[in-house]
Formats: C-alpha cells, sequence, structure tokens
C-alpha cells in the first residue's frame, strides 16, 4: 500500500510506504532472521541424519562400498527372512513385557506416593527416580552378578539348601532380559504417574464414595481415567529407552538375547553394510511408532485435572485403613530394595579382597580402587569422558538456553512444533539415535573420536536443556522483561540483568542433568568413538571381553559421583524454585 499524488499523467510522483506494512514487513523479517539458527540445528542434526538413514536404506553395499543404485533390495531382504522377524517379535516383545512388568510395580507405588503419603513424600519420590542417574551400566552388570551362576542368588538358594547345585538358567535367559527391562523401566511409569495422581481432587474421590461407589468401581470410572493418559506417556518413554538398548541383551540374555538392536550394530560393525542396517532400523521405527500409537490411543486423555491447593488430605480414602497402609508401606519397602539391592551388592565387592564375585566375602579390602591409579587405559578413557562431558555441558547449556529464549520470546509460528521437533532425538531408540549420528557425521567428514562423540552426544543432550529452559521461562512473568524494556535497557541488558538471574538455576540443573547424561552414555558413543573408547565403553569391553574386578570400583565410583551431581541438582534447583 502507498500513499502519494497523482500527476496529470496518471504517474505517481511521491510515495511513501504504509507504516503499518512497514512494521509487519520488519517483524516478518526480524522472526525469520531469528530462526535461522534453530532451523539450522535441527536441518543439521535431526531432518538431515534421519533423512540419510532412510536414504541409505535404499541403497546397495558391496565389499563394505555402498553403491548409489536405488532399489528395494534391503526391504525385501528383510521381508523374507524369517530371522528377522523372530528377532524383532522378540525385540518388542521383551521391552513390553518389561515394562508391563514395571507397571504392575510402578503405578501403584505412584498411587501410594502420590495420594497416601503425606510426609516424606518428596524424599521416597527422590528414592525411587534416583537410579535413572546411575550408570546403566553398572545396573545392568548388577545383574550378572545378582543372577550368574556363582551370583548372589544362586550362593543364597545353594546354601540355604533349597538348591544341590547352583543352576544356570537365571542368567542368558528370556526372563533375565525381561526382568532387568522392568528394573530399567519402573522409574520412567512412577515419575511420569504420579504426578497425575497428585492432581486428582480429593473432592472427586470423596464425591464418589458419597454416590456409593466403591474402591474398585472409583478407581475404573475416576481414577483410572485421570491418568491412563500419564501412565501411556511414562509407559511409552520406557518402551523407548528399552527398545533401543542392544547393550542389556547382550549383557543378560546371552544368545537368547540377541534383538534387532544387536543385528543393527553388527551391520554397521563387524558386517559393513550399512544399507541393510539402515533398512533394519527404519523397519524398528516404523514398528515402534505403530505399537506405541496402539497404546496411546487406548489411553486416550478424558477430563481435566484441577489440583487443590492446600492441605489434600488423602488419608481419609486409603490412609485411614490401617491394612491398606501396611501393605503399601511393604511393597514400597520391597520396591526401593529391588532397585537398590543391585547397586549395593557393586559397592560390597568392590571391597571385597577376593577376585571371584561370590559370598562369603575373603576381606574387606581397597586394592581395586588403588589398582585404577595404575590402568592406564582406563585413566585414558576416563580423560576422554571429561573432555567430552565438559564440552557438550557446556555447548548444550548455551544452545538450549539461546534456542529456549528464542522460542520462548521471539513470538516463532509454530513454536510447538520446534519443540516437538527438537525432542525426536531424545524419543529415538539408542540404537537407531546412534546410526543416524554415524550418517549424519560421516557426510561431512568428521572423524570417529572425540569430535564425533561430542556432536553426538550434544543430539539428545542439548534438547534436554531446552525443554527444561523452556518450562522454566513459562513461568517468569513477561512484564518483567517489558519493564526492563521500557526503562531504556536493551535485550542484552534485559536478559542480563533480569532474565539471567531467574533461570541460571535451571541452566545449571541441566548442566549437572547433562553431564550425568554424556558420562554414562553407551548407545550411542559406541557407534562413534572409534579406537577412542570414553570411560563407559572401556567398561563395556572388559564386560564383552573379560572381567576384572577393577569393574566394580569404576562402579562404585561413578554411582558415587552421579549422587553428588544429584544432591548438587536438587540444591541447585531448590534455589531457583526460591
Amino acid at each position: 500500500m502507498t500513499d502519494g499524488v497523482v500527476s496529470s499523467t496518471g504517474q505517481i510522483v511521491g510515495s511513501q510506504t504504509s507504516p503499518w506494512n512497514l512494521q509487519r514487513f520488519q517483524a516478518v523479517a526480524s522472526s525469520a532472521l531469528i530462526s535461522v539458527p534453530i532451523l539450522t540445528w535441527l536441518a543439521l542434526i535431526v531432518v538431515m541424519p534421519s533423512l540419510l538413514l532412510i536414504g541409505v536404506s535404499f541403497l546397495k553395499s558391496t565389499g563394505g562400498v555402498i553403491r548409489f543404485e536405488p532399489s528395494l533390495a534391503n526391504y525385501l531382504r528383510l521381508w523374507n527372512s524369517s530371522g528377522f522377524w523372530v528377532l524383532l517379535g522378540r525385540t518388542l516383545a521383551y521391552s513390553f513385557a518389561g515394562c508391563l512388568v514395571a507397571s504392575f510395580i510402578a503405578y501403584p507405588l505412584a498411587f501410594y506416593v502420590g495420594r497416601v503419603i503425606t510426609r516424606n513424600r518428596a524424599l521416597l519420590t527422590t528414592l525411587i527416580i534416583l537410579p535413572l542417574w546411575i550408570s546403566l551400566l553398572m545396573r545392568v552388570f548388577a545383574w550378572r552378578v545378582i543372577l550368574g551362576q556363582s551370583g548372589v542368588l544362586n550362593t543364597f538358594l545353594v546354601s540355604s539348601g533349597i538348591l544341590q547345585e547352583p543352576s544356570n538358567a537365571f542368567l542368558y535367559s528370556p526372563l533375565a532380559v525381561v526382568m532387568v527391562f522392568a528394573y530399567i523401566a519402573i522409574p520412567f511409569i512412577f515419575i511420569s504417574t504420579m504426578g497425575a495422581f497428585e492432581k486428582i481432587p480429593q473432592d472427586l474421590i470423596e464425591a464418589a464414595q458419597d454416590s456409593g461407589a466403591n474402591a474398585f468401581f472409583t478407581f475404573v470410572t475416576l481414577v483410572w481415567p485421570l491418568t491412563r493418559r500419564n501412565f501411556a506417556i511414562g509407559f511409552s518413554l520406557a518402551f523407548l529407552v528399552t527398545v533401543g538398548d542392544f547393550v542389556t541383551p547382550a549383557m543378560i540374555g546371552g544368545i537368547d538375547g540377541t534383538t534387532v538392536g544387536v543385528v543393527i550394530s553388527t551391520q554397521f560393525g563387524f558386517a559393513n553394510n550399512w544399507p541393510y542396517g539402515a533398512a533394519a532400523a527404519v523397519v524398528l521405527m516404523v514398528s515402534v511408532g505403530v505399537l506405541l500409537s496402539i497404546v496411546l490411543a487406548l489411553c486416550p486423555s478424558r477430563g481435566v485435572m484441577l489440583s487443590v491447593e492446600g492441605d489434600n488430605s488423602q488419608a481419609q480414602t486409603i490412609a485411614s485403613n490401617t491394612i491398606g497402609r501396611l501393605i503399601g508401606a511393604l511393597g514400597t519397602g520391597m520396591a526401593i530394595v529391588y532397585l537398590y539391592a543391585p547397586l549395593a551388592i557393586i559397592f560390597i565387592f568392590s571391597l571385597n579382597s577376593s577376585s571371584v564375585q561370590v559370598f562369603p566375602l575373603q576381606e574387606l579390602s581397597l586394592q581395586w580402587y588403588a589398582s585404577l591409579t595404575s590402568n592406564e587405559s582406563l585413566i585414558a578413557a576416563a580423560q576422554r569422558s571429561l573432555i567430552v562431558a565438559i564440552s557438550v555441558v557446556c555447548l548444550a547449556a548455551a544452545l538450549g538456553t539461546l534456542f529456549a529464549v528464542i522460542i520462548h520470546n521471539g513470538r516463532l509460528k509454530g513454536a510447538r512444533y520446534y519443540e516437538l521437533a527438537f525432542a525426536l532425538p531424545v524419543a529415538t531408540p539408542g540404537v537407531v539415535l546412534g546410526i543416524e549420528m554415524v550418517l549424519g557425521t560421516e557426510i561431512f567428514g568428521i572423524p570417529s573420536g572425540i569430535l564425533r562423540i561430542i556432536v553426538g552426544q550434544m543430539s539428545f543432550v542439548m534438547p534436554v536443556t531446552l525443554l527444561m529452559v523452556l518450562v522454566r521461562l513459562r513461568k517468569i512473568d513477561p512484564s518483567l522483561m517489558e519493564a526492563s524494556l521500557d526503562l531504556g535497557a536493551n535485550r542484552l541488558k534485559s536478559f542480563t540483568s533480569v532474565l539471567w538471574p531467574l533461570i541460571k538455576g535451571t541452566v545449571l540443573a541441566s548442566a549437572f542433568l547433562g553431564l550425568t547424561l554424556s558420562a554414562d552414555d553407551v548407545m550411542v558413543t559406541l557407534f562413534l568413538s572409534g579406537g577412542a573408547p570414553t570411560l563407559p565403553i572401556w567398561v563395556f569391553n572388559q564386560l564383552r571381553f573379560g572381567f576384572t574386578p577393577e569393574v566394580n570400583a569404576v562402579f562404585s565410583l561413578l554411582m558415587f559421583v552421579c549422587l553428588v551431581i544429584v544432591f548438587l541438582t536438587n540444591r541447585q534447583a531448590s534455589r531457583s524454585r526460591g
């Protein structure tokens, strides 16, 4: 739109752009400009690796060399391979069964902690989700110690006279894989579901009871509909974690524990047939997507829960029932023992002077801790882990905070879709994400080693920081920034003086969490490390090719570091909320 004077010839001799159009153009241009770093990240880290995975799956490989001959040969090979479908069914079945077993433990546990416990609720919650911070390798290895032929379980059964000799039926079996998957899944399902239980207003429970509904009918018609969506989300997250875990089946299941993840990792390793491995990864992703879509469809969200401020005294429903309270307390105690017994056993054996992991212990000793100081390969791996972790945490904190501020304050169109796109790597099974990062870094010529590991770990650590900071930003009164700008401060000054003091606690808490995620990662790092293993990869190789007692000491030290990080994170989060 223009304003001007028209001459006798009909020409506009003076024109001026409408201020409204100019402002609109500037707003659109500004929004497009600030979207550039976000779109660049999504294109390079999320979209391109996924497209490469799909594209490579249609190519051929001859003698380890990929040939650009698009075809459906890899998918036809998979379709005609009965062995692949057996492995795929086994992979999905193990993960689903493990999450199902975990649900029967985590759902009642979430109900008891969220609806019955009124004191020490935060402590119990922390105890239940704390194992998530402990090294996955440590938790899996602990179950090997428990279930092995000379392990804790066999030792107890033989010494008590239940068995005449140790049994080899516990370890390297499908049951062992399901049991460990359930162990891994419990905290995910618990933390997601407990939040839903806490938000159910007590008035609804009392209204149902006043209407004559018994406990079962109240649960079916009220409690389950209001919590099933959160349960489905927790179940889905746990399923994604376990279905992409090829470490646990390899260490616990033996031959019967071979899953699609092992096949995929082999194709990108010894077999050197990337197109076939990519096709297997695509089929796994599609299968997982279909199965989780069914789970979410069966658990729709219904009703709106309004949390009630003040005393939400749940004691009137179940807590007043002494038997119910005793059963709940006993079940909670057993669940905590189930979560922490494997970790305690590893620490105990780290102090055992014997190199054989059987009870009774010979004598207490710190010799395995002392021997770590002379293990050069371990020290080198620990140094790499430290370099990678510090680099990843610093980059993730900076980029995650920047992107969160842009999404929150930039008024970007489709901001919700940006968040979902950033979260995709977090929701991708570990084995598939590792393959995608291999393809993405390979096309840019990034060599195996520290640099490639940093790029790969940034794909899932940075989104965690971004999402945590976004949650914090949405709780801040926007008028604070507006007042700062109205008083003449530029955006940089307003950020450093007003916004940063309010979010720095969350940024630091996310950095501590990112440190744990980086230091513990195996499934992505294994594909990227090459001949420069980090500490978790070094430990994994030790467990695959031979056990050394120093592993117990390494795990115990890692557990101590994780506990310190959790303490610092909770302390920083408390300060941030204050």
